[in-house]
């Protein structure tokens, strides 16, 4: 039995000693005289619910509506704002071939925005109205500039905005038959009618500056800023929306045939848009006293960990560690059966310090200091499996600030309390493959909108770290 469990520790060793830090000062070269000792220790890490202040708003996504968390009774309420993207070097038809009005000006025929879903929480048959405002010419939102989600971005609306259009509508549209709704072609959306006189403006600047529409750029601080989409009323019904289209509709003939012509405009990824989520009442959630922590999405709150950097060092200076892995668990006394939100398909664990950096800079999870997890429903846990990289780092450069600042260990831990402080936040993750090599890696990680929220056990329960150790001995 003890050569069994011998062996299986030095196996468990060589399985992780690629993932030791090479940089740490704590990793031995192993020769043919060396002989693995492992070994583990578990450690407590204590957690508390955190409520998120600045959440990168921008997205390839937009959410619209009003819901009511039953577990918590908080409201979460979605509006957004959206640009509009044209092709490059956009044209019209010839200006003879198309119809005029009766003053012999160019007109449009109609006008339409469509707002495209593929999913919405809550039900279908819930009436929502929704009002359409342009954005301010004067005050154009700006392309170097990050929004986060919290901002107010009707400060983008002119002062004395009046809505474009109003439109009421139910998530699933019953003015279709119920074959057209089921349908597999069948793409959901809001269709809101808006003035031809808007249509008709924008006709006309493409007739009389074209070089206007020569990039999205030059349309959107030219010719058409963008709309703002309010809510005027409806509770309980959420909608995710892909992507959002203008439609202007006019006619042209060509050899004596009269055509239906469109100009269409779309809310894109090359173009701004954003969400502004208000949570209502999430402070109350805070507390230091339960015996769990939350991680609320969107623009909610995050679960933030405290490591036990020192305890893990202390004694093991001269060690290195293969393994640190913690497992989060799902504090799961909720009746499900009833229209609960959603549980985060992913999370990130990143430095406190760096939260805002890592959303704002566009970056990726690098497996050394920020790393991502999925949700184990077989198990109802998280598990972030190795984050030895992340322990041996932030040691080293408290040892490296000491030594420059001439601190010690408790009068550095007084200077930077958050040092080994990281946040657990929901995300969105994507990748891509390459076939030759078999390989994934991220190209996104992007904060989650959706509607989730759960609790971790944490909190008054300390949270388990464990950590094997490897040390040589010649």
């Amino acid at each position: 039995m003890k050569y069994r469990f011998a062996l299986a520790a030095i196996m468990a060793a060589a399985t992780f000693f690629a993932a030791c830090d090479e940089d740490s000062g704590t990793m031995g070269i192993v020769t043919t005289q060396d002989a693995v000792s492992s070994f583990s220790n578990n450690f407590k890490i204590t957690s508390n619910s955190l409520l998120l202040d600045s959440v990168v708003g921008s997205t390839s996504k937009c959410y619209f509506g009003l819901v009511r968390d039953i577990e918590t009774g908080t409201d979460i309420r979605a509006e957004f704002l959206a640009q509009f993207h044209t092709f490059e070097d956009y044209e019209l038809p010839d200006y003879e071939s198309i119809v005029k009005n009766e003053a012999g000006e160019i007109e449009a025929d109609s006008v339409e925005l469509r707002l495209y879903y593929g999913n919405y929480f809550g039900e279908g048959t819930n009436p929502m109205k929704m009002a359409v405002f342009e954005l301010d010419r004067e005050n154009v939102i700006r392309e170097d500039q990050t929004y986060y989600a919290t901002d107010d971005l009707t400060q983008f609306l002119p002062a004395d905005a009046t809505p474009l259009a109003s439109h009421i509508f139910t998530p699933s549209d019953y003015t279709l038959s119920e074959s057209e709704r089921t349908s597999s072609s069948h793409y959901n959306n809001v269709r809101v009618r808006l003035p031809k006189s808007f249509g008709t403006r924008i006709l006309r600047a493409a007739h009389e500056h074209p070089e206007y529409f020569r990039d999205s750029w030059q349309f959107i601080h030219r010719v058409f800023p963008g709309f703002y989409f309010k809510l005027q009323s409806g509770i309980g019904t959420m909608l995710t929306l892909d992507v959002s289209a203008l439609n202007v509709y006019f006619r042209y003939v060509v050899k004596d045939s009269t055509y239906v012509g469109v100009s269409r405009f779309s809310a894109t990824p090359e173009v701004i848009q954003s969400t502004m989520f208000k949570n209502d009442d999430l402070q109350k959630l805070i507390s230091n006293n339960q015996p769990f922590t939350y991680l609320k999405s969107p623009a909610g709150i995050a679960t933030e960990l405290v490591l036990p950097v020192n305890e893990v060092f202390s004694g093991h200076e001269n060690d290195s560690i293969s393994r640190a892995r913690v497992i989060l668990t799902r504090y799961n006394d909720f009746d499900e059966t009833t229209n609960a939100l959603g549980i985060p398909s992913n999370l990130l664990m990143v430095p406190k310090a760096r939260i805002h950096s890592f959303f704002a800079n566009h970056q990726v999870a690098d497996g050394m200091t920020t790393y991502t997890t999925s949700f184990a429903s077989a198990y109802n846990t998280y598990t972030f499996d190795n984050i030895s990289h992340l322990l041996s780092r932030l040691y080293r450069t408290k040892l490296q600030r000491m030594a420059a600042e001439g601190l010690t260990s408790a009068q550095y831990d007084a200077k930077y309390p958050e040092w080994n402080h990281v946040v657990l936040v929901p995300v969105n993750i994507a990748t891509t493959s390459d076939s030759s090599t078999g390989t994934t890696r991220q190209t996104s990680v992007t904060h989650d909108f959706s509607l989730n929220s759960i609790r971790l056990v944490g909190g008054t329960e300390p949270i388990d770290l464990q950590v094997i150790y490897s040390s040589y001995l010649k």
